[in-house]
């Protein structure tokens, strides 16, 4: 079968039988067509970057290079990694081979050059035009980046006026789950009535009862505890706190979930001691939520990765499953307060996990894909000060 011809070729085709007027409005054509298409970027409030195969910026409209604070002069001719070190970190660039090659990889993380700021990038392949043209094997990459800093700054009273409009199905969910234990206690407190009633039965028998009571009246609590979390944020502790201590503890206490669907975990600790400034339940907290999505993602008698290493800046955390993945439609949407495509999720868990990430000077990241898997990546700040983003902090300096 004949492949088949873009409309460039054709015309490309026909230029030997193009004479000299006719070629020269094809070129001014053509000249039109991309000022119109440059036009339309620049206008575009995203930033906009694309990359050949080598990782080399190929294009950047204007937005696009205020964001990196890259020249005129410079563009095309130098490369993401030397232009943007951190984002070509974050999208993978210089790095060794990952274990999952995600698809598409949406990063919401912290840039200091040229000014302070959070973006939102999201990067996607560049697919090949013609599959069997060794001339396109090679696949580049396209870069969308939002400046998302007002964003992040108001991220806190955002959160509090859709607590409002969303706690009802909150308080719907932590009640049906207060129902069971409830029930069980009062099953089991009338059974202590009846045997304080009868003292010819069992102590043995009174104090099993006993037992099951406190046990769930401790559940009821740490229900509640939770609960109260989620909806009311507190400012971190912060302290001398080593990663894989906090890991190890969280595994533990996952390891009724992990038994049951006969799952392994990994520890691959690239780094001795990755010591950081951080609040130990808060980020328990994190780890518990990010390793529980893992769980529920992954089918049985499957394995979960947890790497630790050190960036330049940075100590980080990596989780992998091989589990079902996330859409293309839905990754963009994984931080957003409230959305789930669980049938009974609240739509919190990862939610948590950015503001406490970010309230520890840290970035979350997510690469995945549909039928693969999914490698969530934390990353803290090495040293113990955290930055503060633009508007935050002019804005209390106004204050």
């Amino acid at each position: 079968m004949k492949a088949v011809k873009s409309p460039l070729e054709k015309v490309l085709g026909r230029l030997d039988d193009l004479d000299e007027v006719n070629l020269g409005i094809l070129v001014q054509r053509l000249a039109r067509e991309r000022k119109l298409l440059e036009t339309v970027f620049d206008v575009i409030r995203d930033g906009i970057l694309v990359l050949d195969d080598k990782g080399d910026i190929s294009y950047a409209n204007i937005q696009g290079k205020q964001l990196i604070g890259l020249k005129d002069s410079q563009s095309g001719q130098v490369s993401l990694m030397r232009a943007a070190p951190e984002i070509a970190r974050a999208i993978g660039l210089g790095q060794g081979k990952e274990e999952i090659k995600g698809e598409v990889i949406v990063r919401e993380m912290e840039i200091s050059y040229p000014d302070l700021r959070y973006i939102r990038v999201y990067a996607v392949p560049i697919e090949e035009a013609f599959e069997k043209n060794p001339e396109y094997e090679k696949i580049g990459l396209a870069i969308i980046m939002t400046d998302i800093t007002e964003e992040k700054v108001s991220l806190d009273e955002r959160i509090e006026s859709e607590k409002v409009s969303s706690i009802m199905d909150l308080a719907a969910g932590v009640a049906h789950e207060l129902g069971n234990p409830l029930n069980s206690i009062h099953i089991h407190l009338q059974v202590l009535k009846r045997n304080l009633e009868f003292q010819n039965m069992s102590n043995k028998k009174s104090q099993k009862s006993l037992t099951t009571c406190i046990s769930e009246v401790e559940r009821l609590d740490g229900i509640i505890a939770h609960f109260l979390k989620a909806i009311r944020p507190q400012e971190p502790n912060f302290k001398n706190i080593n990663l894989l201590n906090i890991l190890e503890e969280t595994v533990r206490l996952k390891k009724d979930d992990l038994s049951a669907y006969k799952i392994k975990v990994s520890m691959e600790a690239g780094v001795r001691e990755p010591v950081i400034k951080g609040d130990n339940d808060q980020l328990k907290q994190v780890f518990f939520n990010v390793l529980g999505n893992a769980i529920e993602a992954i089918n049985k008698e499957s394995q979960i990765r947890i790497i630790t290493g050190l960036e330049e800046n940075f100590v980080y955390v990596k989780i992998m499953d091989h589990g079902t993945g996330i859409s293309k439609e839905d990754l963009p949407k994984v931080f957003e307060p409230y959305y789930t495509t669980k049938k009974s999720g609240h739509g919190i868990g990862m939610m948590i996990v950015h503001r406490i990430m970010r309230d520890h000077g840290g970035d979350v990241g997510i690469d995945s894909k549909v039928g693969s898997g999914t490698i969530v990546t934390l990353r803290f700040p090495r040293n113990s000060s955290r930055r503060k983003l633009l508007g935050s902090q002019q804005a209390k300096t106004k204050n």
